[in-house]
């Protein structure tokens, strides 16, 4: 039996949200970014800006109500981008992508970042092509 192509094609979607200091309290998972029923992301990254300055650690989780990591545990004490962990995973739901930030000795004062994703959307299809 031939395989069955698909002929739907849809544009990558990207979704940003930048985030400061101030706007994450710790131990606290927050949304982030909206998720469609059936998106898989297959790109995404955070980028620190401005490093958090904590003491010791500073760490931001980013995942969903089911997994709170599923897309990895960052180090936001450095400037620079961290690639996120792609899973495959499809939500099943509509949801937000969840951040968690941590840190350990003195507070940071400082800090801020840009978290991009870059995801499709099952079952969807803008135009068509063979």
């Amino acid at each position: 039996m031939p395989i069955q192509k698909n002929a739907g094609r849809q544009d990558l979607l990207v979704a940003y949200v930048d985030i400061a200091l101030g706007d994450l309290t710790a131990g606290v998972a927050q949304a982030a970014i909206d998720l469609p029923h059936g998106a898989v992301l297959v790109g995404g990254d955070a980028v620190v800006k401005t490093p958090f300055n904590a003491a010791t650690t500073a760490t931001l989780k980013v995942g969903d109500k089911g997994d709170d990591d599923r897309y990895g545990s960052l180090d936001l004490k450095t400037a620079g981008r961290t690639a996120l962990t792609l899973t495959g995973y499809k939500h099943n739901v509509g949801e937000p992508l969840l951040v968690s930030f941590a840190q350990t000795g003195a507070a940071a004062t400082t800090g801020q970042m840009r978290l991009t994703v870059q995801y499709y959307v099952e079952g969807r299809a803008a135009f068509s092509q063979g």
